[in-house]
């Protein structure tokens, strides 16, 4: 029998034997599931969450959820079933701490909001920017002129006028399409 199921390829050399058939095409039970891929799911966790405890409350779960699951014997491939389920959850539990995180006191959380802006927020910043740069870069150079006199140099309207040797009124009809202008090239 056993050379017969590694003659038609359901037995690869190193599998177990049990019986009539090949361990790895016996249904697993969750026990055996448990014993079988408990290392490594542990270890696959520790690393996502970096934490002992947390990895050990996912792993918990990741079982737990297995457990609801009807048809635990017509899972092919239970390895990979386990590590998704397992993956998803820790994936689940990161989005929640980087919302609130479990233990924050009213000190933490003040100081969370004061810190500095993460990687991604400084990337955002820095893609806005470079957006309005070309933005103003697009504008007819008598408002982009305007423009940067009153938002950039802080000049008031009537500085900018004498600067620009045109009228107060012309200054902020100049100023007026230059905002105008950023915000239709800006909006998505």
């Amino acid at each position: 029998m056993f050379d017969q199921a590694l003659d038609q390829g359901r037995l690869k050399e190193g599998d177990e034997w049990s019986g009539d058939m090949p361990v790895q095409l016996q249904p697993m039970t969750m026990d055996a599931l448990y014993l079988r891929y408990r290392a490594g799911l542990l270890a696959h966790l520790q690393s996502m969450v970096r934490d002992a405890d947390i990895a050990e409350e996912l792993l918990h779960d990741t079982f737990l959820r297995l457990s609801r699951m009807p048809g635990l014997g017509s899972i092919n491939q239970p390895k990979a079933f386990l590590f998704r389920i397992a993956g998803n959850l820790a994936i689940d539990h990161l989005r929640q701490c980087r919302r609130v995180p479990e233990s924050a006191s009213e000190s933490e959380l003040e100081e969370l909001e004061s810190s500095e802006p993460d990687q991604l927020e400084l990337l955002v910043q820095e893609r806005r920017r470079r957006q309005l740069r070309q933005a103003i870069d697009q504008l007819p150079p008598r408002a982009r002129e305007t423009l940067l006199l009153v938002r950039y140099r802080e000049l008031t309207l009537r500085e900018a006028a004498q600067e620009l040797g045109i009228s107060q009124t012309m200054v902020e009809r100049h100023l007026k399409n230059a905002l105008l202008k950023c915000r239709e090239l800006l909006q998505p």
